[in-house]
């Protein structure tokens, strides 16, 4: 079952590869956007659609990702106030309307066949939950806390490409 587990998680992250090589173009990472084209196409033919990461084994490495709310702060819009969407989750004023444009690149929303369209979305949604019951267990003191500081730090760390600087009260100690 993990190895299933594991397979049917990267044929979904191979579908994120359409959302990466759109935002990479529209925040300029030229070069990001043709290692990650390349992964999708050779993980969704050699691949077999995503089960298999044949590409990093060829030299293209999986990026973080790249989204809409990544791209609009590479724009220069503010991230706006923490928000906790029903159904969806820890966001914020940026990044709740451009989960809206990511879902227009997502090929699931393009398939016709409703039933089979709900039925992804569903194994997408448990596949994402089982990669996070382990970390769940992590979970110290208020949760609301812990979980809005992990994702606006992720969030930051996505947006500045790993580039993150970390004060930790070093203003205090100079």
């Amino acid at each position: 079952p993990d190895v299933i587990e594991r397979g049917v998680a990267r044929m979904f992250g191979n579908l994120g590869e359409v959302l990466n090589v759109v935002n990479d173009v529209l925040q300029g990472k030229l070069g990001q956007a043709g290692n990650d084209g390349g992964r999708f196409i050779i993980n969704s033919t050699v691949g077999l659609v995503g089960f298999f990461d044949v590409a990093q084994h060829w030299g293209l490495p999986k990026s973080d990702g790249e989204d809409f709310g990544q791209t609009f702060a590479t724009w220069g819009m503010g991230q706006g106030p923490y928000l906790v969407l029903p159904f969806f989750g820890p966001s914020n004023l940026r990044d709740a309307p451009g989960r809206v444009f990511d879902s227009f690149l997502n090929p699931i929303a393009y398939v016709d066949h409703v039933p089979t369209r709900n039925e992804l979305y569903g194994a997408n949604v448990l596949s994402d939950r089982a990669e996070l019951l382990e970390a769940e267990k992590l979970i110290r003191g208020d949760k609301y806390s812990f979980i809005r500081d992990v994702y606006l730090q992720r969030r930051d760390y996505l947006i500045n490409d790993g580039q993150v600087e970390d004060d930790f009260g070093g203003a205090d100690y100079e």
